[in-house]
């Protein structure tokens, strides 16, 4: 048995030599040779004990065979050896409380014993998380990328790596304005200097605080379970600003995901130390040169039983449960003396992430878990540790070859990937159009396609925007009716109809009023949870109807008064947005609050009445009209046309951060366009 493990180690880019004087001596094996004595009809009893004693329900395999068999009350599987499979002839077994590990078959072996021993399920806080490496530069064995060279590249550029060494996540954490470098310019903006921890364990330093910070509520919210799970000692509950090195640097890594035990749905904590259990090594190892502690890993695979590994099979690996660990998460109200509505939310705690809970809800459970999407397949790999590349080392040191398309990307591909960006996937707009007595009416459609969660998903200051116009000859069409993008489509200012419209603080001549009228019903949409349930009523549901009532473009500012190209008309409420460039320059985030269109959103609301708070300053969810999968959502739209035939367009975005939010802290905000199409 011993031998097997030390193997691992006698081939590989390290060049690596062990002491073996504790290993037991083994006659040299040439597995072509024992290929050819085999028959591949001849049975094989592998016996299999745990800690001594024979174990039932044990998984055995063959290296390299697709094949499974299950041990019987006695501990023993007959397994039909393939003797046509590539590598190392080897058999193992796999039980969820013990490392995999197995045995070479000899000529004329009927029967094989593998000899499985339980690790200590106790995590080991005195474990310090390994570092991945850099991309061709991971020197040590101890570094993921040794030996994982595509799956380490794959995760560089991932949103994972960077989920701790994020600016904007300090932003937030820490109140910061994002740009602000000067104390004068701080507190120009209304804004605090301030000397504060720098992430990364850097020295503090002075920055600009411009928004209440997580900390301000008495909590660390819980960011760095999920944002920096991989900080050493106890698991769960620590500060961000605790994260430095391998935390910091590396996110959410192999380290820390492959730790991952077991998952707890009941737990109402997120990540590490709540949902996700990890346990870290504790067993001693029986040579040096494995390091402090005895390899301990967890995957989706049963046939590893390299040293460097301890490799122990979690199912929970192909599911999407493993990911509900971080993107499923109701939460209290964290404002200080604020009660929530028990009427409104019985359970007491606010929807957050409830990206799980979507997909659980939908139709691709469970044919197609997350991995399916956001971990595709890549055949051009033969198996994790590169096989392609070590192919001398096929078997027991670098593993077998896979059936293509079962290896997957580590990638999470998502909305905020440069590469293969689902968001061109998501969501498509279908457009109806009729004219008639000079007025052009045009009925968009916003259906949610592809995934199987709602959209937008994840974090709920996210937004998606529907932008809708029309034009003759080139010539845009003036709206004159028909639905609006809400408020959290974003705007300078915001004026009820009881305030003056004619002064507003920061008028410049080219920028745009909307005013938009409300309807006397509110809409009856399909939203998740209590939003769609049957729960809440429309007017629980919290979106207004609202219709456009015109624009006028400010001409000029005289004596903080604008002069308008045309009178306002009336209405219930008016924006105060830049000029409108858009679609010539559609991709750059502007305040589209009032224009012709509509939105997707979850809006949460801070005590003041702020609507699109960070989550930690909510005490409400006021509206979520997110699509959910193969849901849809038909808004009309009316335009003044001179032409018998106009051309529509419409431009589909999303957006990462709200319009408001991003201009109090410096962030720079640019819209993703999801789709786009023209009639």
């Amino acid at each position: 048995m011993l031998l097997l493990l030390l193997l691992a180690f006698l081939t590989g880019p390290t060049g690596c030599e062990i002491d073996r004087s504790d290993a037991p001596s083994s006659p040299d094996i040439s597995s072509k040779t024992l290929k050819s004595a085999l028959s591949p009809t001849l049975p094989l009893v592998v016996n299999v004990t745990l800690d001594g004693e024979p174990v039932s329900g044990a998984i055995v395999s063959q290296g390299g065979n697709t094949a499974r068999w299950e041990t019987n009350v006695n501990g023993q599987a007959v397994v039909a050896l393939d003797p046509s499979v590539e590598g190392d002839l080897f058999v193992m077994a796999l039980h969820p409380e013990a490392r995999t590990r197995g045995s070479y078959v000899l000529e004329g072996d009927a029967e094989a014993v593998v000899a499985l021993e339980r690790f200590s399920p106790v995590d080991n806080e005195d474990y310090e998380f390994k570092s991945p490496g850099e991309f061709g530069n991971a020197l040590v064995l101890w570094e993921c990328g040794h030996c994982h060279h595509t799956t380490n590249h794959e995760f560089e550029d991932s949103v994972h790596r960077s989920s701790a060494s994020n600016p904007i996540l300090y932003d937030v954490y820490q109140g910061r304005h994002g740009t602000i470098a000067e104390e004068v310019a701080c507190l120009e903006e209304g804004g605090e200097w301030k000397v504060l921890p720098a992430p990364g364990g850097l020295p503090a330093e002075a920055v600009c605080v411009i928004a209440p910070a997580v900390q301000d509520f008495g909590t660390n919210g819980a960011c760095a379970n999920c944002h920096a799970p991989g900080i050493n000692g106890v698991v769960g509950g620590r500060d961000l600003l605790e994260a430095d090195g391998v935390a910091y640097e590396y996110g959410v890594h192999c380290d820390v995901c492959h730790r991952v035990e077991s998952v707890d749905l009941d737990s109402l904590s997120p990540g590490i130390g709540g949902v996700l259990k990890i346990v870290r090594p504790l067993d001693k190892p029986f040579s040096e040169q494995l390091g402090e502690w005895l390899p301990l890993a967890f995957g989706p695979d049963g046939d590893v039983v390299n040293a460097n590994m301890g490799s122990v099979a979690r199912e929970l690996y192909h599911e999407s449960t493993l990911c509900a660990g971080c993107h499923q998460q109701d939460q209290p109200v964290l404002v200080p003396g604020v009660s929530i509505d028990a009427d409104r939310w019985p359970s007491g705690r606010l929807p957050v992430h409830s990206t799980y809970a979507e997909w659980e809800a939908g139709p691709m459970n469970p044919s197609a878990p997350c991995q399916s999407c956001h971990m595709p397949p890549n055949p051009t790999v033969e198996n994790t540790a590169d096989l392609q590349l070590v192919k001398e080392s096929l078997g027991v040191v670098a593993g077998w070859f896979r059936p293509p398309g079962i290896l997957r990307k580590h990638t999470w591909y998502g909305p905020r990937s440069d590469e293969h960006s689902l968001l061109n996937l998501a969501a498509a707009v279908f457009m109806e159009k009729s004219v008639e007595d000079g007025v052009l009416t045009v009925a968009a459609k916003v259906k949610n396609v592809g995934p199987g969660h709602a959209i937008p998903t994840g974090e709920p200051m996210r937004s998606i925007l529907l932008r809708v116009e029309a034009s003759c000859d080139g010539e845009g069409l003036k709206p004159i009716g028909g639905s609006v993008v809400p408020d959290f489509g974003g705007y300078l200012e915001r004026r009820e109809a009881s305030e003056d419209w004619t002064t507003w603080e920061n008028a410049e001549a080219g920028q745009q009023i909307r005013v938009v009228a409300f309807g006397e019903d509110w809409l009856d949409y399909t939203g998740f949870g209590p939003f769609g349930d049957g729960t809440f009523s429309a007017e629980d549901k919290g979106m207004r109807s609202e219709f456009h009532a015109g624009a006028s473009v400010i001409v000029d500012v005289v004596d903080g008064e604008v002069v308008l190209d045309e009178p306002l008309p009336d209405g219930d409420v008016a924006y105060l947005v830049e000029p409108d460039a858009w679609p010539e320059d559609s991709a750059v985030s502007r305040g589209l609050a009032g224009a012709p269109g509509f939105g997707f959103a979850r809006v949460m609301v801070g005590e003041d009445g702020s609507r699109m708070v960070p989550h930690y300053r909510a005490v409400d969810v006021a509206s979520d009209n997110r699509l959910l999968p193969q849901d849809s959502w038909t808004s009309t739209h009316l335009f003044e046309t001179p032409c018998p035939d106009p051309k529509v367009r419409s431009v589909l975005i999303h957006r990462a951060y709200p319009y408001g939010e991003a201009r109090t802290r410096g962030w720079t905000l640019i819209d993703s366009v999801m789709t786009e199409g023209s009639r």
